[in-house]
């Protein structure tokens, strides 16, 4: 075989002027039928991806949400209001930014006199039916836990990720300071 073109330019220039118009009128579909079969794959690659971002974006504002409203509670905020679970919710829900539905959101706030042993807690209620909001007295440990259900959007993500449950909680321990209602 002779490689004559890469010695002289002007053969390897009609060489790939060739290859190109060989190529350019080429109408037999190739591409069409190549893409037809790359669409599906990248398309579900794709919104799998947009989609646990969401997930995660929203897994963050929960967290920073709860921290938030938590800190109403340990510095005693919460108790001191005349109604201490709109209290807290509404700390609560201005802290999502609406990413999260607020009425989907799943509050569990309980107190303790020493830590808890982890393994005797409670799972996370399925729903706001039966709320337990005890936000206890300076020096008790209270743990809040607030939780949301995710509804999956792209096909199959949801037994790829976490089979079973789209259930994901945000949770805080910490003691409750003394604050001024709780001094006198």
């Amino acid at each position: 075989m002779s490689f004559s073109y890469l010695q002289r330019p002007q053969h390897l220039y009609r060489h790939l002027k060739h290859l190109y118009l060989g190529i350019k009128n080429q109408i037999s579909g190739v591409i069409s039928v190549e893409l037809a079969l790359i669409m599906f794959p990248f398309l579900f690659i794709l919104f799998a991806i947009l989609e646990t971002g969401f997930i995660i974006l929203g897994q963050m504002m929960v967290e920073n949400a709860t921290a938030t409203a938590s800190r109403s509670v340990r510095t005693g905020i919460v108790q001191e209001s005349t109604d201490p679970l709109s209290q807290f919710t509404e700390t609560l829900c201005d802290n999502v930014f609406n990413l999260v539905q607020c009425d989907e959101l799943i509050i569990d706030v309980r107190s303790f006199t020493t830590f808890p042993d982890v393994g005797s807690l409670p799972p996370v209620p399925e729903d706001n039916t039966d709320i337990n909001f005890d936000t206890g007295n300076p020096g008790q440990v209270v743990l809040v836990r607030v939780g949301y259900d995710w509804d999956y959007v792209t096909p199959f993500l949801q037994e790829l990720t976490d089979p079973g449950t789209g259930t994901y909680v945000a949770s805080a321990v910490f003691l409750v300071e003394p604050f001024q209602g709780a001094i006198e």
